[in-house]
């Protein structure tokens, strides 16, 4: 249940071209198996 809610945080937070939520439409993707999640980038992240 955390990794579920960890994973909707993330969704929700990661910003991509200044808008929340967006995920870019495939630039930005995150992935779930049991207790790890994987997100992956083809831009760099913010440094903050």
């Amino acid at each position: 249940r955390f990794v579920c809610n960890f994973e909707q945080f993330l969704q929700e937070r990661i910003k991509v071209n200044g808008k929340a939520g967006n995920l870019g439409g495939g630039v930005v993707s995150i992935e779930r198996s049991k207790s790890k999640i994987t997100v992956s980038s083809e831009v760099p992240f913010s440094k903050r």
